[in-house]
């Protein structure tokens, strides 16, 4: 199960990289990585400060799932929250029935394919993964 948990935390940390690299140097096809609507505006345009965020939220995912391995911190709540990553990447491949997830209704745009293709399987993934750790682990 350790290598499940690294797993997780090279994936999380990759993507934490991906936002802070957005945050500095900014999305270079931002209709790729942003959900947009059937006029081809953007749903969401995340600043800065945003990416950020995300990225440090990320980057705290891929660290829980370290310190399964290593155990640098030993805390009782900290036995929580891969589950509750695990129903947050879970709720995310199902999306908001609108523009992301598997069930979304707007399909026209590039996000839409990619997020059919890649973003949504990924965090089904992602998701099921944690919870096989947690619950087999």
């Amino acid at each position: 199960m350790e290598v499940i948990s690294l797993l997780l935390s090279v994936v999380f940390i990759f993507l934490a990289g991906l936002h802070f690299y957005w945050a500095i140097f900014g999305i270079k096809e931002p209709e790729a990585v942003l959900p947009t609507k059937t006029d081809s505006s953007k749903v969401k345009s995340p600043g800065k400060l945003m990416a950020v965020l995300v990225g440090i939220i990320l980057l705290f995912f891929g660290f829980v799932f370290i310190n399964k391995v290593l155990i640098y911190v030993d805390r009782p709540w900290l036995s929580y929250v891969p589950l509750v990553i695990g129903i947050i990447f879970i709720l995310r491949a199902f999306g908001d029935f609108k523009y992301i997830g598997f069930f979304k209704t707007a399909k026209n745009s590039k996000f839409s394919a990619l997020d059919t293709r890649y973003y949504s399987p990924l965090c089904l993934l992602l998701g099921t993964l944690i919870f096989i750790l947690e619950f087999l682990g």
